[in-house]
């Protein structure tokens, strides 16, 4: 893979929208393409529903994809179904089984996102309590803009996803990027999700859960680093 040719695509975290993936997608990819890939909400909310309808819609050619928090196992399909062209595989806050209870799945997830999720919900578990107002906003903003009955089945099928349900191919060179004050993930997930690959390169960044939006230049320099060594 050279500098240059594969295109690097990424896919948001829970809300799907793609607004908090825009800093780490507007830096310096040094001649990449790249591009953000909002998740449709007009199919089932499903993995293999969701990597059926946007398969076709992928970039032509090689690609790095790029899957955050819920997109993680979105992305680990993605690799398997086109594993002749995906040169790399990134996970950035992700998961490879349901990071809490599966039983909680039986628990009523829709009206939790019917209210505007306040500020201090948002810093403790999303963003930490340093983020600024505009950061707020944009995350409020983002979930705001989906419907609380996508949100809620999209919570639903992470609480009932199995490992098995995560394909990890071997060939596949891939970093995974763990949050170090991740209050979504608990520490053993994301044990398992770094035991889940044969031989994954693995970075700490200092961040909360959604590590794209809250530290993307130091996202972005692991992800450059670790293409540029498979070069």
């Amino acid at each position: 893979m050279t500098a240059t040719s594969a295109t690097v695509v990424i896919f948001p975290g829970l809300d799907g929208t793609g607004l908090l993936s825009e800093d780490f997608a507007a830096g310096d990819w040094q001649g990449r393409p790249v591009t953000v890939m909002p998740i449709p909400s007009d199919c089932p909310q499903d993995y293999p529903s969701l990597v059926r309808r946007i398969t076709p819609e992928l970039p032509e050619g090689p690609l790095v994809l790029v899957g955050e928090s819920f997109s993680s196992p979105l992305v680990m399909q993605l690799a398997d179904q086109e594993r002749q062209r995906v040169k790399a595989l990134i996970l950035a806050g992700g998961f490879c089984s349901s990071p809490v209870s599966p039983a909680l799945s039986l628990i009523p997830v829709r009206p939790l996102f019917l209210i505007r999720p306040p500020a201090t919900i948002l810093r403790k578990f999303l963003v930490g309590s340093s983020a600024p107002k505009s950061l707020i906003h944009r995350v409020s903003q983002a979930i705001r803009s989906v419907s609380s009955g996508v949100l809620a089945e999209r919570i639903r099928v992470v609480l009932a996803l199995q490992e098995k349900d995560c394909p990890a191919p071997e060939e596949i060179p891939t970093l995974v990027l763990q949050a170090r004050q991740d209050a979504m993930i608990p520490w053993e997930t994301q044990s398992r999700l770094e035991r889940h690959f044969i031989e994954p390169t693995v970075v700490w960044i200092d961040s909360p859960h959604l590590l794209l939006a809250t530290r993307p230049e130091a996202c972005r320099e692991a992800v450059l680093g670790f293409l540029e060594s498979r070069n």
